[in-house]
């Protein structure tokens, strides 16, 4: 019983020491301007903006491809934040 959980263990520890190293190596860094967008948005994920999560709702409203009155939940507070915001300028 020994012999077959000692190699799985020690395999799952490579891996994942592996997977950790390489998470740090790899990392994508973000725009800070969709990072101030992101945080002003509700975070519900909903999707009734057509995007999967308010991340990529964000990045969408950076790269020009969203209005400023996308979110449905977030209404017109959220709009009027994103308009008062000067990272919404930026664009």
């Amino acid at each position: 019983m020994l012999m077959s959980v000692m190699p799985l263990t020690l395999l799952g520890l490579i891996l994942g020491l592996l997977l950790g190293i390489a998470s740090r190596l790899l990392k994508v860094e973000r725009s800070n301007v969709v990072e101030e967008i992101e945080q002003l948005l509700p975070g519900t994920q909903c999707g009734q903006c057509g995007n999967p999560s308010c991340g990529a709702a964000a990045q969408a409203v950076a790269d020009g491809n969203l209005p400023a009155s996308f979110c449905p939940p977030g209404g017109r507070a959220v709009l009027r934040l994103l308009l008062k915001s000067w990272v919404f300028r930026w664009i």
